[in-house]
């Protein structure tokens, strides 16, 4: 598949393009954050300051970079063209101002009118989103696990700040608190594990086989993973509810229960997954921001093990910033450079003389400097929780910001180089190989 045919059907590459920088740029600020408060990690993870990091990881980071990518992801994987391409010209915008509302609204002390405005921002931004992707779908039904699951962990995405806004809500008013209860599970399961993960899951297949020349081969597991992340939603749902509902409080440690079960399947065959998807690569060496994808699923059973013995908080920080942040910025890398070489470089762009490869658009040394700043970075967070740790709390913001400048560094490097046209290694012809 070619560079200029695979991105032809979704939008103005300016939009992807800006949201993965203003990712980027979200994560650098967020590490410089917590490295001057590193008892936001090391104390309650309750705190106004523990709360308003996560959500600017989530939102300003990760939730930012799978908006900018579904811009163009829709349109590759269902092979058609994206509905209503000027759609995220609103969306971005709204998405970036409702959730800075909402981290001050947390930091400040949980400020409702903050909260709220902020939530209804996000939540329109993200509405408007699935709604594109859904309409997207309609006019080309996804024929494969991958697509079929992509489309559905965007539809989690909304659901995940429609319950956010919810839970902020249930903050200030009393008779909300007490008709809906207050399901924090809820909202986490639903964005870690229905939006992230399987996000992850199904645009990754994709992807990772684009990348590394992996094809054919069963597709059984993108489904399995599906439907695992579905099970886990709904038990998690019914634990929520079953206070509400006068259920004995043996119910909800069932349902609790089959929740942890689902998920631990649902991670252990995206873990598979990966594998049978490296053993059919053609390449035989990946490139350095795949290899930080693929290094991404080693959190997944550091995960499950701290899960199993009861450190939950542990667990899910793994997971948030080991398995969700290595992979976001893998793809972050990869991704940005196959859309400004497409904008740059593309059949319609008419550019003169020969074009570089995607490799060549980053600068290697940058590499390991992010996948080692953020995977120690995520471990030493972990850590940090696990043991109530401020000094390794502050290693770990440390390593988080050296990895997190270094990615911004990357990124600013690939927009220099393809759009300043500084050629590293020409070739006449460009693929994804």
């Amino acid at each position: 598949m070619t560079v200029g045919a695979a991105a032809s059907g979704g939008a103005h590459p300016l939009l992807p393009v800006t949201a993965l920088l203003g990712g980027a740029v979200a994560l650098v600020a967020g590490a410089v954050w917590l490295l001057a408060e590193p008892a936001a990690l090391s104390g309650h993870l309750g705190s106004p300051t523990a709360v308003a990091l996560t959500h600017a990881f989530t939102l300003l980071y990760v939730t930012l970079v799978y908006v900018g990518t579904l811009q163009q992801l829709p349109a590759v994987l269902l092979v058609t063209d994206l509905a209503w391409k000027r759609l995220g010209a609103v969306a971005l915008p709204l998405l970036v101002a409702g959730a800075a509302a909402l981290v001050w609204g947390f930091a400040a002390g949980f400020r409702p009118a903050a909260l709220a405005l902020g939530g209804l921002g996000v939540t329109a931004a993200l509405a408007l989103v699935a709604a594109q992707t859904l309409r997207t779908a309609r006019d080309s039904p996804p024929r494969d696990p991958a697509s079929r699951g992509l489309v559905t962990a965007v539809c989690y995405l909304a659901l995940t700040v429609a319950l956010g806004t919810t839970l902020a809500a249930s903050r200030s008013s009393p008779a909300l608190a007490g008709a809906l209860g207050y399901p924090a599970a809820l909202h986490q399961t639903t964005g870690l594990i229905g939006a992230f993960l399987l996000g992850i899951a199904a645009s990754g297949h994709k992807l990772l086989a684009m990348f590394a020349l992996s094809k054919g081969g069963a597709t059984w597991r993108v489904t399995a993973v599906t439907w695992c992340v579905h099970a886990c939603f709904a038990a998690t749902a019914l634990a929520a509810a079953a206070p509400l509902a006068g259920w004995p409080p043996a119910a909800a440690r069932v349902a609790q229960a089959v929740a942890v079960v689902a998920l631990s399947f649902a991670g252990a065959l995206q873990f598979v997954e990966v594998g049978a998807l490296l053993r059919r690569r053609l390449r035989k060496r990946l490139e350095a921001p795949v290899e930080r994808y693929v290094l991404a699923h080693a959190f997944l059973p550091v995960a499950g093990l701290l899960l199993a013995a009861g450190l939950r908080e542990a667990a899910t920080v793994a997971l948030l910033l080991g398995f969700v942040g290595l992979a976001v910025s893998g793809m972050l890398v990869k991704i940005l450079s196959f859309l400004t070489w497409t904008r740059a470089f593309g059949s319609a762009a008419g550019r003169p003389g020969p074009a570089p490869l995607l490799r060549d658009l980053t600068r290697a040394r940058l590499e390991p400097v992010i996948t080692v700043g953020l995977g120690f970075g995520a471990l030493a967070a972990t850590a940090a929780v696990a043991a109530a740790s401020t000094t390794l709390a502050a290693l770990a913001a440390s390593a988080l910001l050296v990895g997190a400048v270094a990615q911004l560094w990357q990124t600013g490097t690939v927009v220099a180089r393809t759009l300043g046209g500084r050629l590293t290694r020409p070739r006449e012809v460009v693929t994804t190989k």
